[in-house]
């Protein structure tokens, strides 16, 4: 135990030193630490990607160079000066011409009246005139030549046709008469008749006449008594 007693103060002693050298020693300068030179590395491997590069473009076929085209750029707006010359449609003078009017608006006609009305009763075979007053409502001027013709229904006994005999000119009218026969046989009757020009083409106005045959009422005789002599 007394030993030990005085092998404390002596450890004591001993670290008090070692702490009083560590506070007063110098510190050490840090060293820098050798700087590595890269640039020759570097060097290197560029020459050898280069080469390889050049041995490659050597093998491949030489290609023929394509001149790029010339691009030409247009004035721009600013820049033109000249003033483009402002062009003028002269006006065109004279009178339209006229279209010729078409054959259905030359020849037309008009019904303004007949001597015979529609529906008169007629004894079988009994003659009457028959009378058209027509008006000239077209473009063009009837002519001589012009005609009357038969269309369709019955006839009554008349001519087929029947010229006009003069010149009808636009609002003009004219009277065209037919001799006319009622048929035999009782009955109801219509006939229709058109105009035509002297080449037979048609008007499109027809006219017509609606007539009835009947026979004639029968007649009784009335008895008559003898007269009563006076004595």
């Amino acid at each position: 135990m007394k030993i030990r007693i005085k092998k404390l103060p002596i450890l004591g002693i001993l670290l008090s030193l070692i702490v009083l050298a560590a506070c007063s020693a110098p510190t050490p300068t840090a060293t820098a630490s050798p700087t590595l030179d890269l640039n020759p590395i570097r060097t290197e491997a560029a020459a050898t990607v280069f080469a390889q590069v050049s041995r490659t473009l050597a093998a491949q076929p030489t290609q023929t160079p394509i001149p790029s085209p010339t691009v030409t750029l247009a004035a721009s707006a600013a820049s033109a000066t000249a003033t483009l010359p402002v062009l003028t449609t002269p006006l065109v003078t004279g009178t339209q011409p006229t279209l010729a009017p078409t054959p259905e608006l030359e020849n037309r006609a008009a019904w303004v009246a007949q001597s015979i009305a529609d529906n008169t009763i007629f004894l079988p075979g009994q003659a009457f005139t028959l009378t058209w007053t027509l008006k000239n409502v077209g473009a063009s001027t009837w002519t001589a030549g012009y005609l009357l013709r038969y269309f369709s229904g019955e006839p009554f006994g008349a001519a087929q046709e029947a010229l006009l005999g003069r010149e009808v000119p636009p609002g003009d009218t004219i009277e065209i008469s037919l001799a006319m026969k009622a048929p035999v046989k009782p009955g109801d009757y219509r006939t229709d008749w058109v105009l035509s020009t002297e080449k037979r083409s048609n008007f499109k106005e027809p006219v017509f006449l609606k007539i009835t045959v009947a026979n004639p009422p029968t007649v009784t005789p009335t008895a008559t008594t003898a007269p009563t002599a006076t004595p």
